[in-house]
């Protein structure tokens, strides 16, 4: 087991075992913290570690609510933050605990009157006056509109932890299926690669590599590298032809050594059966293409093309998807040059 997979697996368990304590009246907040904050360290979170920190040790006097990021959401569902008004609860969560805890000792030392014995109500009766006999009853009321607040609050901002807690443990199960159904479209796409284009592989390899580099100019020959890649896929199903392929609507297309996609939309056209799944191949590859090829042309004149991460990424899921979309057109015998 790889050291991401050993980490997401202890992720998965300290998510479930974070969800049966803050489901526990018998749990205390601050263990539950503290668990959280693991959680979020193993998920690399570092939005949920700064507002795990400041739930366990109080906000400061003053903050940007933007500070807490993607978990911002999870604080102002809670009732911690009122972002309209710009307002926000500074107790730590242990704090509020405590303050329930407490109200709730305070009000069970205020016996409401209806439930003394009859000597103590004669008493009253006879001593007390009527303005005693008010002040008490306030007392009585405000006591419970503080336990009530307290309570309350606590609740609302403890289930904001929950709703993190289920969120991370959702995502990584999903993030299983995913994984599950990536493996095996994988195998799919390793074997059609293994026998209808081998040389792509060499191209797969060095995506891999400049990905690796991390750095905007590697990202940009990343992405250069998958559109040789469909290059290299669509001269394996369907050779460069000189003379043009007419598609089923009758328009001649020029198929030539550079028209890559007209010769991959011919290979989609002619092994696959059902003509929706045709044009939404075709669409696909649209779209594709003119992301790749928009890069590669403005590096062909030397233009610096800024490309973040998460869209090479992105972009190299997408192109290798695109194969694993071209392995399961039916095969039929591939045209000749």
């Amino acid at each position: 087991m790889s050291e991401k997979s050993s980490r997401v697996a202890e992720a998965r368990s300290v998510a479930s075992a974070l969800l049966d304590d803050l489901e526990s009246s018998a749990s205390k907040i601050d263990a539950a913290l503290l668990r959280a904050k693991r959680l979020a360290r193993l998920m690399r979170d570092t939005d949920a570690q700064l507002w795990l920190d400041f739930e366990t040790k109080g906000y400061p006097e003053s903050f940007n609510f933007s500070e807490l990021g993607t978990c911002q959401k999870y604080a102002a569902a809670s009732g911690r933050l009122n972002v309209a008004e710009s307002k926000y609860y500074k107790q730590s969560l242990p704090k509020l605990e405590a303050d329930a805890t407490s109200e709730e000792f305070l009000m069970s030392t205020l016996k409401p009157a209806a439930s003394m014995n009859s000597k103590a109500k004669d008493f009253l009766e006879k001593s007390a006056t009527e303005a005693l006999m008010a002040t008490q009853l306030k007392l009585q009321n405000t006591q419970k509109q503080n336990f009530s607040h307290a309570k309350s609050l606590f609740s609302s901002i403890k289930s904001g932890i929950h709703s993190y807690a289920t969120d991370v443990y959702l995502a990584i199960e999903l993030g299983d299926i995913a994984q599950d159904i990536f493996e095996s479209t994988r195998d799919e796409i390793d074997n059609f690669v293994r026998v209808n284009a081998s040389k792509a592989a060499e191209k797969l390899i060095a995506i891999n590599d400049r990905m690796a580099e991390n750095s905007a100019e590697s990202r940009t020959a990343a992405l250069t590298s998958c559109r040789r890649l469909l290059m290299t896929v669509a001269d394996s199903l369907f050779p460069p032809r000189d003379t043009d392929w007419t598609d089923a609507s009758g328009k001649p297309r020029k198929v030539g050594v550079e028209q890559y996609k007209n010769r991959l939309i011919a290979y989609i056209s002619e092994n696959t059966e059902s003509e929706g799944n045709a044009s939404i191949l075709e669409s696909d590859l649209a779209y594709l293409a003119a992301r790749l090829d928009a890069i590669y042309e403005k590096t062909c004149k030397g233009v610096h093309v800024d490309v973040t991460k998460q869209e090479a990424r992105l972009a190299v899921i997408h192109s290798y998807l695109f194969i694993g979309e071209l392995a399961r057109c039916k095969k039929g015998t591939q045209p000749q040059p």
